[in-house]
């Protein structure tokens, strides 16, 4: 008898990424002395917030733990059961999306997710209350998370240190994560009241110092070149255009290929 039990179960986790709730075990009429054997005999192991992950699951820490959270936020309902779009349900999102992308250290005891309406916060979670753009979000193994160029900018806006934003940048730009140029154009409006530089050579300086531009990928190696030798770019951009033009290449209406071509040939050069 207890296997069927145990199959009903596994059926629903198993489209929980190998996560099961106490409530969800209610649900399908498991009473609590059955889930105590399951856990004593090491089907189930409880991870926090009265979520289990099934004996037989390959999901890691770094992923069942946000994945249980998640599902904590509202026990009751199967994961198919919530909102099919992630950006109308609670994202993984702040210092636990850098966990998640492996970006810095940045210390915090909390799980932390963005959700556009207010729900109660399980023991040891944080809910930040706001709506993010479909291009906010991203799936990492299953679990929705801000994307790193999201994730920067809303631990930024949250006035986190600037030595854990400096870390989280560095390895965002080296991994190719995020556009060096998209992330200061993003940062530049809280530049004067978080207290960094906004200038483009000036922003790389503080929160690249040690980058080494032959590091990184060939859009972020243009970006560079643009935030920290415009003048240069510029002096070149004019000669580019020309060569683009009596080549006979396709209209550049906004400029951008003869921008950055200048730019690659000025990071090329050095």
């Amino acid at each position: 008898m207890w296997e069927e039990r145990f199959a009903e179960l596994s059926a629903v986790g198993a489209r929980q990424g190998g996560l099961i709730t106490a409530a969800q075990v209610g649900r399908l009429g498991v009473d609590r002395s059955a889930l105590t054997r399951f856990v004593d005999s090491a089907l189930l192991v409880e991870l926090d917030w009265a979520v289990y992950r099934f004996a037989w699951s390959s999901a890691g820490p770094r992923y069942a733990y946000p994945q249980a959270a998640w599902l904590a936020l509202l026990p009751e309902l199967y994961r198919w059961e919530r909102p099919r779009s992630a950006v109308e349900d609670a994202v993984l999102s702040h210092e636990s999306a850098c966990r998640l992308h492996g970006l810095g250290s940045v210390p915090s005891p909390l799980m932390t997710f963005t959700s556009p309406e207010a729900l109660d916060a399980p023991r040891a979670t944080k809910i930040h209350l706001g709506r993010l753009a479909p291009d906010d979000v991203t799936v990492v193994e299953g679990v929705a998370v801000t994307t790193p160029h999201r994730t920067v900018v809303d631990l930024a806006t949250d006035w986190t240190d600037h030595g854990d934003l400096r870390r989280i940048l560095m390895d965002a730009v080296l991994r190719d994560l995020v556009d060096l140029r998209a992330i200061h154009a993003d940062l530049v409006p809280l530049a004067g009241r978080h207290g960094f530089p906004d200038g483009g050579g000036e922003f790389v300086a503080y929160f690249l110092p040690d980058l080494d531009p032959a590091a990184l990928s060939p859009r972020n190696r243009r970006g560079h070149a643009l935030l920290t030798r415009p003048e240069r770019v510029a002096a070149v951009r004019p000669a580019v255009a020309r060569i683009i033009s009596e080549a006979g290449a396709a209209h550049d209406p906004d400029e951008t290929l003869s921008r950055d071509i200048a730019a690659e040939i000025i990071a090329r050069i050095g």
